[in-house]
């Protein structure tokens, strides 16, 4: 039958029109299900689950708040918290992709092409104001964010540290007699805001403990000390990984010997008893305090940027305790009194340079009846140098009143020295001549940031009837003893301290192991940026990790009891770089500081600095009020970090591998 011509005109039309609607259709879902941005996937469960948190009842239980009264800042509780019992915000992120170390494909290299430092920070870098801080679909804030580039000769962008890599400073200087050249020298405003790239191939580091042993090499890839070093065991190189076995300059036989030598020529030193925080000084790659860690002892290992290629970065990409310092021109910023032990193997320090200094600000950081560990070539090599040292030294020694404990044989090579500092003044008082003089009150602060290095003795503050009580209790009983008031606050007193460890002990377990979306068993190494009495890392402590523990500059100075508890930590100002390279931190947390802290620097470049110590993959964990929270979420949401708020108070960030020109993932 024929087909009227009405309907075959009708066909070009009606297959026009089925063809547009299936092209059409197709090209809005490869739209939602390509789109990367929250609002084009927000219909997916599995979306909304991950990032949006619960909504929070105050009918719920609450804990224990440290009272406001006499309690440091990051102590105070931001409002009332839920019980372990309370329903969890976030998924557990799946521990198999921690275990296997990544996928280990390319992060970014130096040639990313973004402009440099200088450039970025004309560029005008600005926060827009944005969402509620509250709810998932809280927008990212307005950032223009770039990759560190150019940064001048010597200097890897993707190792960079501001403070210490200031080329311009550090070219200006008068001098580098005395190591000016490895000191701070922060850039001034506008700071630096530029995201350090990754190196090449670089991926999840290896877990503890056998990172101890083996590190990935792309994560580190510095081979110059394995070749510096191949005959002192310090480092080698087996294909993918990068060995240490526990060698060193004086470590014949192994450093777990060389420990045990320790103690056999002196017994008292009992290590992780009497023995709780040692001070090595030029450190090496930290052996010496990775395996004092089997023995329950803290080591805060230091040695300056570059003087051997990397060493402090094998040291934390280890998981090993480590700080970039240099006794040159200023203090460490450590308090006095601080170290049960100093040790230094072969440290290179010319201990009586600079009218002995060096060796005075080892005094100044050693508590009363504690060691100084010398092993180096004075001791027991006889050429015209040494002993010429060793003369100097035993002049210097007498004259600040240290006991030769120990003067070990030489064994196989090698020999030892061990002084004790006084736990009195007399010997200061019976001195022939006052050689270095006591200090006076009028010998500037005691404070030790950015402070000049002393050129005299400040006297213990011990009295004769203390002497017998003067070291603390042996550890693990240390970690909670109650102890006076923090010098010069008379309102950080014993409650203080003992409420700021019951609330961490509680809010720890009941909220951090339970609630917040942590991977526990991929931390190793963790920076507590407000510590307080360090009620955070004590809560921690049966864990296997270790606490960097920060005492900001304009906070309550509560370090000394840090110490005092077993504890290492540091001082430090959060508006310029911490003394660590890119990449060496597992977890950072900050408790009730983006306030004062933001009253003094732009929230930007903290920002910057925490996203250059996290480890990509890693977390940064904010506790604070909701306001504080809403201050921070958007900033760390233009990083392309995972957020998730938790009951109000907590702030969970998960670190990204992206880098600007460079997708955003999980994984290297």
């Amino acid at each position: 039958m024929a087909v009227p011509s009405s309907d075959r005109a009708r066909r070009p039309f009606l297959l026009s029109l089925s063809l547009f609607l299936f092209i059409s259709a197709a090209l809005v879902l490869l739209f939602l299900f390509l789109d990367p941005s929250p609002g084009s996937l927000a219909f997916l469960p599995s979306r909304v689950s991950a990032s949006a948190p619960s909504a929070y009842s105050p009918q719920q239980q609450s804990l224990t708040p440290v009272p406001a009264r006499g309690s440091p800042p990051h102590s105070q509780p931001a409002g009332p918290l839920p019980t372990a019992n309370a329903e969890r915000e976030a998924s557990q992120p799946p521990a198999a992709e921690e275990a296997r170390g990544g996928s280990g494909s390319p992060g970014a290299d130096d040639s990313s092409g973004a402009r440099g430092v200088e450039a970025d920070a004309k560029a005008g870098t600005s926060v827009a104001a944005a969402g509620s801080g509250g709810d998932d679909g809280e927008l990212p804030a307005s950032v223009r964010w770039q990759t560190c580039s150019r940064m001048g000769k010597g200097v890897s962008s993707t190792d960079y540290i501001p403070c210490l890599d200031n080329l311009r400073a550090i070219k200006a200087l008068r001098s580098r007699r005395h190591m000016e050249h490895r000191e701070r020298h922060c850039p001034v405003a506008p700071r630096p805001r530029c995201l350090v790239p990754l190196p090449f191939g670089y991926r999840t580091p290896v877990p503890w403990p056998r990172s101890r042993d083996m590190i990935w090499y792309n994560n580190v890839p510095h081979p110059k000390l394995v070749e510096y070093k191949k005959d002192q065991n310090w480092v080698t190189r087996s294909g993918d990984y990068l060995v240490f076995p526990g060698g060193g300059t004086q470590f014949k036989d192994g450093v777990g010997r060389y420990i045990q030598f320790i103690e056999q020529i002196m017994p008292a030193i009992q290590w992780g008893i009497h023995t709780r925080t040692v001070l090595d000084v030029g450190c090496g790659v930290a052996s010496f305090g990775g395996y004092l860690l089997d023995r329950n002892v803290i080591t805060m290992s230091f040695a300056p940027k570059d003087e051997h290629e990397a060493q402090i970065q094998f040291a934390l990409e280890r998981g090993i305790p480590a700080f970039l310092a240099v006794i040159g021109t200023q203090k460490l910023p450590f308090p006095d009194n601080a170290f049960d032990v100093v040790h230094c193997a072969r440290c290179r320090v010319h201990w009586y340079a600079n009218g002995g200094k060096p060796l005075l600000e080892l005094n100044r950081v050693l508590r009363p009846g504690g060691y100084f560990i010398w092993s180096a070539t004075p001791v027991y090599r006889q050429e015209k140098r040494d002993q010429d040292d060793w003369k100097a030294m035993v002049t210097l020694t007498k004259s600040i009143c240290w006991r030769t404990v120990v003067k070990s044989e030489v064994v196989n090579g090698i020999g030892v020295v061990i002084y004790q500092k006084p736990t009195s003044n007399s010997c200061y008082a019976e001195r022939k001549a006052n050689e270095p003089p006591l200090c006076s009150k009028t010998d500037g602060s005691r404070f030790p940031w950015y402070a000049p290095l002393d050129s005299c003795i400040f006297a213990t503050s011990l009295s004769s009837s203390d002497e017998r009580n003067s070291w603390p209790v042996p550890w693990p009983e240390r970690l909670n003893v109650r102890y006076a008031s923090v010098p010069g606050d008379s309102a950080y007193n014993k409650e203080a301290f003992e409420a700021d460890t019951k609330y961490w002990k509680q809010v720890v377990s009941e909220v951090y192991f339970s609630d917040l979306p942590l991977n526990w068993s991929s931390i190793r190494n963790i920076m507590d940026m407000n510590a307080g009495f360090g009620g955070f890392a004590a809560a921690l402590i049966d864990q296997p990790l270790w606490v960097m523990n920060v005492v900001p500059i304009d906070q309550p100075d509560t370090l000394p009891v840090i110490f005092n508890r077993g504890l290492i930590g540091a001082y430090h100002d959060w508006c310029e770089s911490f003394n660590t390279y890119p990449r060496t931190y597992d977890l950072l947390h900050m408790s009730n500081l983006v306030a004062s802290l933001t009253t003094r620097c732009d929230i930007i470049e903290v920002a910057a600095e925490i996203d250059r110590i996290l480890r990509p993959g890693k977390w940064f964990v904010l506790k604070d009020k909701i306001e504080m929270l809403k201050k921070m979420r958007p900033v760390l949401k233009s990083l392309h970090y995972e957020t998730v708020v938790v009951k109000e108070q907590f702030l969970v960030a998960r670190k990204s591998f992206w880098r600007p020109g460079k997708p955003a993932s999980r994984s290297g």
